[in-house]
């Protein structure tokens, strides 16, 4: 798709003076180089949050009923197995209280988990000499955030319409394997290779050339190991989580 990655060699191009928000949304799709330029000048952050917070309340409301009858389940079991008696009515209140939180704190969750991965890869990245200045890789990272939060949204889309399993994106290899996989380690890897969030690690790659003046083939190195260690990573803790939710069913 994008045949312009190549590393900033020529010191003289310059970014595009102005970019309207339809403009940039455009640009993340079709031309991140355009996009990657203008915020290595011109960085901003309110825009790309609001679109990020916005599609995770999207995705906590879609998966409403779904999520709260596995809530319900786990609750209620985690109380029997407490010894604690539990009424109908006390269950409900607490598991719709806890539901209630989640969506309230959905939009702070993602921007915390933003922030946290900004300043990771910006860690990291220094090793291979990116240039300085923090907020045009908060602001980069923000954008990019774009997309795999639109992958979320329609992935509960389509949990919403169609049903399925609230753990596995319909966009990932994970959903081609059998269902009694769920859980595992191997399906915790699976679930990483999907769609949008391949989409998201190129533009990493992509996104520090442009904006941090990385050369390519260290920024194409760097952002495959990170790939690697946060796919191993996600799948020990998917495997973990399972372990415990197991436990509680």
């Amino acid at each position: 798709m994008y045949n312009d990655l190549e590393f900033l060699e020529d010191s003289e191009q310059k970014a595009p003076e102005k970019m309207n928000i339809f403009s940039r949304i455009g640009n993340l799709i079709f031309s991140p180089k355009k996009l990657f330029l203008f915020i290595r000048e011109k960085p901003s952050l309110l825009f790309p949050l609001i679109i990020i917070s916005i599609c995770a309340l999207a995705y906590q409301l879609l998966l409403w009923e779904q999520t709260r009858k596995l809530q319900l389940d786990v609750t209620y079991n985690t109380y029997q197995k407490m010894g604690v008696n539990i009424t109908p009515d006390q269950l409900e209140t607490l598991v719709d209280t806890s539901m209630i939180t989640a969506v309230i704190t959905a939009p702070l969750s993602v921007i915390a988990s933003w922030a946290v991965i900004t300043l990771i890869f910006y860690a990291v990245f220094r090793f291979a000499d990116c240039e300085k200045g923090m907020k045009k890789y908060f602001s980069m990272m923000a954008y990019i955030s774009i997309i795999t939060a639109v992958g979320m949204v329609l992935n509960g889309l389509y949990v919403h319409f169609m049903g399925g399993s609230l753990t596995t994106y319909v966009t990932s290899i994970s959903s081609l394997i059998d269902q009694e996989a769920t859980g595992t380690f191997l399906y915790g890897i699976l679930t990483n290779i999907e769609v949008f969030n391949i989409w998201a690690y190129f533009l990493y790659g992509m996104g520090f050339i442009y904006v941090g003046g990385v050369q390519k083939r260290k920024s194409i190195i760097i952002t495959s190991v990170l790939f690697v260690l946060f796919t191993l990573l996600s799948a020990g803790i998917t495997s973990l989580s399972s372990s415990i939710l197991g436990g509680l069913m």
